[in-house]
């Protein structure tokens, strides 16, 4: 039984990325039919990528922002909607719309981004973060990458919809939202708990979410890392208390002490290896470029004895192992400020970050987290929670950006990819939403390293391509 299970099982597998990576059955848009010239489209990205970097939106003042692009959209005499919340002028979310000439039962697509950046030391950076400057055929600065670089991208493809007059069969959003990079109170949880008229008739969301790698998984490899799912989000806050003590003379129960042996004991708990069905289609998909026998130990990753072969090469991966696993990390320690070295600490506090594979219930997990606190007299309280999210493999809009990522990179393959980290996508998911996260660039490793580090930059040649996949998924879309 288990055997024929198996062997359907790859039979699917195999039957369903030939699908995906295959052409689809819409015509791609002919260059000669194109009403545009992708050079003075080029040259409209930079533009408005080194603009926006210019902007200092560092967890904030994204309605500076967002008034840069309203002034983009209204020349092209497309309206714009601002909403905030109350109380918060400055947290600014932005909507601008295309619609059909005729109304269509077609689920509408939402092209998503954020306005807000994490935070850049000028002294760390080679070149100024927020100037935007242009060098050596990259543009350097905080958000160039993440995520900046995807809304000039949209920007340019969403104007190009509405200047090619293709005739819409659904509805088109352009959708920048604030304070992602601090839990999106402000921005995506905002506008769907207070304003989910706005998405009615919606169904698709693109966003961020993960990147195209070049040369990074394995040698020579072009690969379109395609976010359709993301690990849950337990946030920990923890505390030991105890009676002051003095450092000569420690007892074997003092706050910190207990903290720590606390923490060690969570950071060895449940670090087991697994290759779920979330994850099986994206080894297969790296078996599909391998040598043999690689290839066929990536392909068939369901099977355990051949599983346990990539339990090596997972570990010695950051991102394998993070895609594999419910990972734990210490976010941040302290204890009693302006005590000496010879004071033991009445209070010692941890904030814990684990994230956990989907089929992992977050309460659950958090009580045998909290097990481990009593043994220590730790107090364990969560900060926040956010459950795994998936959305399907099937959809239309999942198979078109394979399809048109891997036809414009002959030689590459698109991969359904399960985030560590969370994006707004989780949010849309929850209400039903089919999101999928991909900047379509091509990263190599000391790309993707600038990522919230420094010297952050994207190449010319990566904001046209990613401007151009986008601009033929929203023509293969109507």
């Amino acid at each position: 039984m288990f055997a024929s299970r198996t062997f359907l099982f790859l039979c699917f597998i195999l039957f369903f990325f030939q699908c995906v990576t295959s052409p689809i059955k819409n015509t791609p848009l002919k260059e000669e039919n194109r009403i545009l010239s992708w050079d003075k489209r080029e040259s409209e990205a930079v533009k408005i990528l080194t603009d926006l970097i210019r902007i200092k939106s560092v967890r904030g003042n994204e309605k500076q922002a967002a008034e840069y692009i309203r002034s983009i959209f209204e020349k092209e005499g497309i309206k714009t909607q601002f909403i905030s919340e109350p109380g918060f002028p400055d947290r600014v979310n932005l909507i601008a719309e295309l619609t059909p000439s005729i109304p269509s039962s077609e689920k509408g697509l939402i092209l998503g981004n954020h306005l807000d950046v994490v935070e850049a030391d000028p002294k760390e950076w080679t070149e100024d973060p927020f100037a935007g400057t242009i060098k050596e055929g990259r543009i350097h600065g905080r958000g160039a990458l993440d995520c900046k670089g995807l809304i000039a991208m949209q920007i340019v493809s969403f104007l190009e919809l509405k200047r090619s007059a293709v005739s819409l069969k659904r509805k088109i959003m352009f959708l920048s939202m604030a304070d992602e990079e601090s839990g999106s109170e402000r921005g995506a949880r905002f506008l769907l708990k207070a304003h989910p008229e706005l998405f009615k008739g919606y169904g698709y969301m693109l966003n961020e979410g993960s990147f195209g790698t070049k040369d990074v998984a394995i040698p020579g490899s072009t690969i379109f890392n395609i976010q359709y799912a993301e690990k849950g989000n337990l946030w920990l806050n923890v505390r030991a208390k105890g009676e002051q003590g003095h450092g000569s003379t420690p007892s074997q129960n003092y706050p910190s002490l207990r903290l720590l042996r606390f923490l060690t004991e969570v950071l060895e708990y449940d670090t087991d290896i697994r290759i779920s069905e979330e994850t099986q289609g994206f080894f297969y998909q790296l078996g599909s470029i391998s040598s043999f026998p690689k290839s066929f130990i990536l392909k068939n990753s369901n099977i355990p004895i051949l599983r346990r072969l990539l339990y090596g090469p997972i570990r010695a991966s950051r991102q394998l192992s993070a895609i594999t696993r419910n990972t734990k990390a210490v976010s941040g320690l302290k204890t009693d400020e302006g005590k000496g070295h010879n004071v033991l600490s009445s209070l010692a506090e941890a904030k814990l970050d684990v994230r956990l594979l989907p089929g992992f219930d977050p309460l659950e997990y958090l009580k045998e987290i909290q097990k481990i606190g009593e043994k220590y007299e730790v107090e364990v309280e969560r900060a926040a929670i956010v459950p795994s999210d998936i959305s399907t493999l099937d959809s239309i809009l999942f198979q078109r950006f394979a399809s048109v990522a891997t036809r414009k990179i002959p030689g590459s393959v698109a991969t359904p990819f399960i985030s560590p980290g969370k994006t707004d996508n989780a949010y849309f998911r929850q209400i039903g939403m089919e999101c999928y996260g991909l900047i379509p660039v091509l990263l190599n490793e000391k790309e993707l390293t600038m990522l919230h580090g420094k010297n952050e930059s994207i190449s010319l040649e990566n904001l046209k391509l990613g401007t151009q996949i986008l601009f033929e998924i929203l023509y293969q879309m109507n």
